[in-house]
């Protein structure tokens, strides 16, 4: 969801509706349920948090993750850096909120 979420701040960034890029992606081979379900509520403007899946249990299930690809020796750069995006929304106070508050912290990389 944090790839989701930079992907949704480029779009805003370039002048594109939140609705125009979940609507592109639907059509493709990204299609992905979750973009449907979250990215309405990710919109600028909207910016739904109620939580479903709180933020910090997903932080909670990468670091784990994380943990696990440490000790089997496994590189797994990409869940790292979307991990630091997570621990940042957390950082904001964003933790009970749904995981899909992640957008916030990569918001304020823009500002």
């Amino acid at each position: 969801l944090a790839a989701f979420g930079e992907g949704m701040t480029l779009a805003e960034a370039a002048g594109l509706k939140g609705d125009d890029l979940i609507e592109v992606l639907s059509l493709g081979a990204m299609n992905n349920p979750m973009f449907n379900l979250k990215g309405p509520k990710m919109k600028q403007g909207v910016r739904d948090y109620a939580p479903h899946f709180p933020l910090e249990h997903a932080q909670k299930d990468m670091r784990f993750a994380g943990m696990l690809a440490e000790e089997l020796q496994i590189s797994m750069p990409v869940a790292a850096a979307a991990n630091e995006t997570f621990k940042a929304a957390k950082a904001e106070g964003r933790g009970r909120e749904d995981f899909s508050a992640v957008i916030e912290a990569i918001r304020r990389t823009k500002e």
